[in-house]
């Protein structure tokens, strides 16, 4: 599978997925969630918790730092408990610049074609064994996040049409 177009959300924050990454922290106990829509050329965060600078400002990371393009382009629940001793990761950028070294990460899927276009995940900054109801909770609240953005997108491409 490959990565999908760019989804049409302004850049910056959204406060209701950011809602929903705090809900999504908190559920797991992890101490950084996020809502990431994944493209060619990087991830945009519309959705963040617990992020650092200045990832937290600018909200984009390029692929170089992205787990997340794994669950995109897979179309499935991607889990990692030490980035260190994963190959597929383990020389991904997030893990020194974002501290990333536990990560779950489910699809997030949008638009009428009902293509996965990002993830939402939680990440840990130190090793830990994400379980199969951890991640199913994770999967519970990507459908959230999903009904979230179809209403964001349904916004925006009603404002373009009257514009």
């Amino acid at each position: 599978m490959e990565l999908p177009p760019r989804t049409p959300l302004p850049a910056g924050a959204v406060p209701s997925l950011d809602e929903l990454c705090v809900r999504t922290a908190r559920r797991l106990g992890s101490p950084v969630a996020l809502v990431s829509l994944v493209d060619g050329e990087g991830q945009a965060l519309p959705g963040a918790f617990g992020l650092a600078e200045p990832w937290s400002s600018e909200r984009w990371t390029p692929l170089t730092h992205s787990f997340c393009q794994h669950v995109v382009t897979s179309g499935k629940p991607f889990v990692v408990d030490n980035a260190h001793d994963d190959p597929s990761v383990a020389d991904n950028l997030a893990i020194m610049e974002l501290g990333v070294i536990a990560y779950a990460g489910v699809p997030l899927i949008a638009g009428d074609d009902q293509k996965v276009v990002g993830a939402l995940c939680a990440i840990d900054h130190k090793p830990r064994v994400w379980t199969d109801e951890q991640v199913h909770e994770l999967s519970a609240l990507s459908a959230e996040v999903a009904d979230q953005l179809a209403l964001l997108i349904q916004e925006i491409e009603e404002s373009d049409r009257k514009s």
